[in-house]
Protein backbone atom coordinates (compact mmCIF):
# COMPACT_ATOMS: atom_id res chain seq x y z
CA UNK A 1 0.00 0.00 0.00
CA UNK A 2 1.13 3.54 -0.68
CA UNK A 3 0.92 6.22 1.99
CA UNK A 4 -1.31 8.32 -0.28
CA UNK A 5 -3.87 5.48 -0.24
CA UNK A 6 -3.97 5.25 3.57
CA UNK A 7 -7.36 5.94 5.13
CA UNK A 8 -7.50 5.96 8.93
CA UNK A 9 -11.28 5.48 8.91
CA UNK A 10 -10.83 2.17 7.11
CA UNK A 11 -7.68 1.11 9.00
CA UNK A 12 -9.08 1.46 12.52
CA UNK A 13 -10.74 -1.57 14.04
CA UNK A 14 -13.39 -0.71 16.60
CA UNK A 15 -14.19 -3.30 19.28
CA UNK A 16 -16.30 -1.40 21.84
CA UNK A 17 -17.67 -4.64 23.28
CA UNK A 18 -14.09 -5.41 24.40
CA UNK A 19 -13.09 -1.81 25.11
CA UNK A 20 -10.51 -1.86 22.29
CA UNK A 21 -9.55 0.32 19.36
CA UNK A 22 -6.80 -1.03 17.10
CA UNK A 23 -4.65 0.11 14.23
CA UNK A 24 -3.18 -3.10 12.90
CA UNK A 25 -2.02 -5.08 15.91
CA UNK A 26 -1.42 -1.91 17.94
CA UNK A 27 -3.96 -0.80 20.48
CA UNK A 28 -4.62 2.92 20.13
CA UNK A 29 -6.63 5.36 22.21
CA UNK A 30 -8.49 8.57 21.54
CA UNK A 31 -7.48 11.23 24.02
CA UNK A 32 -8.03 14.97 24.13
CA UNK A 33 -4.98 17.13 23.61
CA UNK A 34 -5.68 18.97 26.87
CA UNK A 35 -4.34 15.93 28.71
CA UNK A 36 -0.94 16.49 27.09
CA UNK A 37 -1.03 20.11 28.25
CA UNK A 38 -1.68 18.85 31.78
CA UNK A 39 1.19 16.37 31.40
CA UNK A 40 3.54 19.22 30.44
CA UNK A 41 2.44 21.15 33.52
CA UNK A 42 2.90 18.15 35.83
CA UNK A 43 6.35 17.36 34.42
CA UNK A 44 7.40 20.92 35.23
CA UNK A 45 5.80 20.70 38.69
CA UNK A 46 7.74 17.57 39.67
CA UNK A 47 10.99 18.32 37.86
CA UNK A 48 12.32 20.96 35.53
CA UNK A 49 12.50 21.69 31.83
CA UNK A 50 15.34 19.20 31.27
CA UNK A 51 13.38 16.38 32.91
CA UNK A 52 10.30 17.26 30.84
CA UNK A 53 12.38 17.27 27.63
CA UNK A 54 13.92 13.88 28.38
CA UNK A 55 10.62 12.20 29.28
CA UNK A 56 8.71 13.61 26.31
CA UNK A 57 11.53 12.91 23.84
CA UNK A 58 11.94 9.30 25.02
CA UNK A 59 8.18 8.79 24.93
CA UNK A 60 8.05 10.14 21.38
CA UNK A 61 11.00 8.05 20.24
CA UNK A 62 9.47 4.84 21.60
CA UNK A 63 6.19 5.72 19.87
CA UNK A 64 7.96 6.48 16.57
CA UNK A 65 9.89 3.20 16.62
CA UNK A 66 6.74 1.19 17.38
CA UNK A 67 4.74 2.99 14.70
CA UNK A 68 7.44 2.42 12.05
CA UNK A 69 7.44 -1.32 12.79
CA UNK A 70 3.63 -1.42 12.67
CA UNK A 71 3.56 0.40 9.32
CA UNK A 72 6.04 -2.05 7.80
CA UNK A 73 4.10 -5.10 9.04
CA UNK A 74 0.63 -3.80 8.25
CA UNK A 75 1.09 -1.86 4.99
CA UNK A 76 4.27 -3.41 3.53
CA UNK A 77 5.63 -0.27 1.84
CA UNK A 78 7.64 -0.97 -1.32
CA UNK A 79 10.56 1.33 -0.47
CA UNK A 80 12.11 3.25 2.40
CA UNK A 81 10.80 6.47 0.89
CA UNK A 82 7.25 5.10 0.82
CA UNK A 83 7.70 3.80 4.37
CA UNK A 84 8.84 7.30 5.40
CA UNK A 85 5.79 8.85 3.69
CA UNK A 86 3.45 6.97 6.05
CA UNK A 87 4.78 8.98 9.03
CA UNK A 88 3.41 12.38 7.96
CA UNK A 89 0.28 10.78 6.50
CA UNK A 90 -0.61 9.07 9.77
CA UNK A 91 0.20 12.21 11.80
CA UNK A 92 -2.23 14.22 9.68
CA UNK A 93 -4.97 11.59 10.12
CA UNK A 94 -4.33 11.44 13.88
CA UNK A 95 -4.74 15.20 14.28
CA UNK A 96 -1.17 15.63 15.56
CA UNK A 97 -0.63 18.40 13.01
CA UNK A 98 0.18 18.79 9.34
CA UNK A 99 3.76 17.77 8.51
CA UNK A 100 5.41 18.56 5.18
CA UNK A 101 8.73 17.08 4.10
CA UNK A 102 10.78 20.11 3.05
CA UNK A 103 14.20 18.44 2.53
CA UNK A 104 15.05 14.77 2.19
CA UNK A 105 18.58 13.59 1.48
CA UNK A 106 19.67 9.99 1.97
CA UNK A 107 22.80 8.18 0.80
CA UNK A 108 22.97 4.78 2.50
CA UNK A 109 26.46 3.98 1.17
CA UNK A 110 27.91 7.24 2.51
CA UNK A 111 25.77 7.01 5.69
CA UNK A 112 24.37 10.46 4.98
CA UNK A 113 20.89 11.48 6.03
CA UNK A 114 18.97 14.70 6.43
CA UNK A 115 15.26 15.25 6.79
CA UNK A 116 13.72 18.66 7.34
CA UNK A 117 10.02 18.64 8.25
CA UNK A 118 7.84 21.74 8.43
CA UNK A 119 4.97 21.12 10.82
CA UNK A 120 1.79 23.22 10.95
CA UNK A 121 -0.70 23.15 13.81
CA UNK A 122 1.37 21.11 16.28
CA UNK A 123 -0.92 20.13 19.11
CA UNK A 124 2.12 20.09 21.43
CA UNK A 125 2.97 23.74 20.78
CA UNK A 126 -0.71 24.62 21.18
CA UNK A 127 -0.99 22.87 24.53
CA UNK A 128 2.32 24.20 25.83
CA UNK A 129 1.17 27.78 25.20
CA UNK A 130 -2.22 27.00 26.76
CA UNK A 131 -0.77 25.85 30.08
CA UNK A 132 2.68 27.46 30.24
CA UNK A 133 2.40 30.56 28.06
CA UNK A 134 4.78 31.52 25.25
CA UNK A 135 8.07 29.63 25.09
CA UNK A 136 11.59 30.94 24.60
CA UNK A 137 12.81 27.76 22.89
CA UNK A 138 11.21 24.90 20.91
CA UNK A 139 8.93 22.67 23.00
CA UNK A 140 7.63 19.89 20.72
CA UNK A 141 10.02 17.36 22.22
CA UNK A 142 7.66 14.42 21.74
CA UNK A 143 7.46 15.09 17.98
CA UNK A 144 11.25 15.40 17.72
CA UNK A 145 11.58 12.04 19.46
CA UNK A 146 8.90 10.46 17.28
CA UNK A 147 10.56 11.62 14.05
CA UNK A 148 13.98 10.36 15.23
CA UNK A 149 12.58 7.00 16.32
CA UNK A 150 10.48 6.47 13.20
CA UNK A 151 13.30 7.42 10.81
CA UNK A 152 15.90 5.39 12.75
CA UNK A 153 13.84 2.23 12.18
CA UNK A 154 13.00 3.01 8.54
CA UNK A 155 16.57 3.79 7.51
CA UNK A 156 18.46 1.55 9.96
CA UNK A 157 20.53 4.46 11.26
CA UNK A 158 21.00 6.08 14.65
CA UNK A 159 19.25 9.39 13.98
CA UNK A 160 18.56 12.41 16.16
CA UNK A 161 15.99 15.13 15.53
CA UNK A 162 16.04 18.72 16.75
CA UNK A 163 13.21 21.17 16.58
CA UNK A 164 14.69 24.36 15.13
CA UNK A 165 11.51 26.47 14.90
CA UNK A 166 8.41 26.34 17.08
CA UNK A 167 5.01 28.02 17.02
CA UNK A 168 5.10 28.12 20.83
CA UNK A 169 7.92 30.67 20.63
CA UNK A 170 6.32 32.68 17.83
CA UNK A 171 7.64 31.02 14.67
CA UNK A 172 5.16 30.61 11.77
CA UNK A 173 5.45 26.81 11.96
CA UNK A 174 7.44 24.17 13.81
CA UNK A 175 10.47 22.75 12.00
CA UNK A 176 12.34 19.52 12.70
CA UNK A 177 15.84 18.73 11.43
CA UNK A 178 16.86 15.06 11.53
CA UNK A 179 20.44 13.88 10.98
CA UNK A 180 22.75 11.09 12.14
CA UNK A 181 23.15 11.34 15.92
CA UNK A 182 26.93 11.91 15.71
CA UNK A 183 26.33 15.12 13.71
CA UNK A 184 24.18 16.60 16.49
CA UNK A 185 25.64 15.29 19.73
Amino acid sequence: MKAADFNMQQALQFHPQDGLLKLGDSRVIVMGTEAIGSLYQELFNVGDIIAAQVVMRRFGEANGRERARMVKEMFKPESQEEWLAFGPTIHAWEGVGLPKLAVFEHDAAAKKFRLLVEFKDSYLAEQYVRVMGPATEPVCWQLAGYIAGYCSVVFGMDLHCRETKCVAKGDPHCEFDTRPRHEWL
